[in-house]
């Protein structure tokens, strides 16, 4: 049974006593009910009306239908995998966020299991659109090896792509890469000083950045600098930081204390 907001109603049974077969309006209006009460986080209507619209074949209400799914924004016991249908189905239909987000999944197993083969897929079809995040995902791929053979100049040239759209974590990578990698091809001073100049002074992943910022002092030979900044590092770990982390954040100080660039094989 059709199921339907008071706002359609009118509008849906005019088509339906008047026999029209084009269903148009009617996916029409089941998608503007969709995305108005999602915004109005009226996720119990919402969850109704985007799944009919989804059912339509509504691109954005698959979307939508599947972020509430994933969050369980309708509070009726959803789980992440009740969801990936319809972010697939979006993906498929075009939609650049769930492109990413399903090629996310699969790289990380989260909701399916693992597969490098469709993570890249739908990661590249987001990138092709160039969307930042699919552009850094790739990026790591090539980087560790993951479905991809490992290339690093590849990898620098995807996070090149993101971090000129002002991408936190591309713009960390190439800091890290040029600072920290063992071979003389990536491994370069000045570059790793000038994406570590771009990154935030403050913000949520400030550990990690102070650390990539650290390591780009270290091998510039500004090694008074590289210890200030690894210890505010330090210091800016969250108190739960698994204690491999911290012994490899006061591995690296010790290095820098020392007079010595750090290296990823160290």
């Amino acid at each position: 049974m059709l199921r339907y907001s008071l706002a359609s109603l009118g509008i849906v049974l005019a088509i339906l006593l008047g026999g029209c077969e084009d269903e148009r309006l009617v996916r029409q209006t089941l998608a503007d009910d969709c995305a108005n009460h999602y915004r109005a986080e009226s996720y119990k209507v919402a969850a109704r009306t985007c799944l009919k619209a989804a059912e339509y074949g509504v691109p954005y209400a698959q979307w939508l239908i599947a972020n509430i799914y994933y969050y369980d924004l309708d509070d009726t016991g959803h789980q992440k995998s009740d969801s990936i249908k319809w972010f697939v189905a979006a993906a498929d239909s075009g939609i650049t966020q769930s492109q990413t987000f399903v090629g996310e999944s699969y790289l990380f197993a989260d909701g399916v299991e693992e597969d490098f083969k469709k993570a890249y897929h739908y990661l590249k079809l987001a990138a092709d659109v160039a969307d930042p995040q699919a552009e850094y995902n790739i990026a790591m791929m090539f980087y560790d090896g993951k479905g991809r053979n490992k290339d690093v100049s590849a990898a620098i040239s995807w996070l090149k792509r993101a971090a000129a759209k002002n991408h936190t974590m591309s713009i960390n990578n190439l800091a890290w890469v040029h600072a920290t990698n063992p071979h003389k091809t990536y491994r370069n001073a000045e570059k790793a000083m000038f994406w570590a100049d771009k990154l935030p002074k403050d913000a949520d992943d400030s550990s990690t950045f102070l650390d990539t910022k650290a390591a780009a002092y270290a091998l510039a030979g500004n090694f008074e600098e590289a210890i200030r900044m690894q210890y505010k590092a330090i210091e800016a770990l969250p108190e739960d930081t698994e204690e491999d982390m911290l012994l490899e954040f006061q591995t690296r100080l010790e290095f820098y204390q020392d007079n010595r660039a750090w290296t990823e094989n160290e």
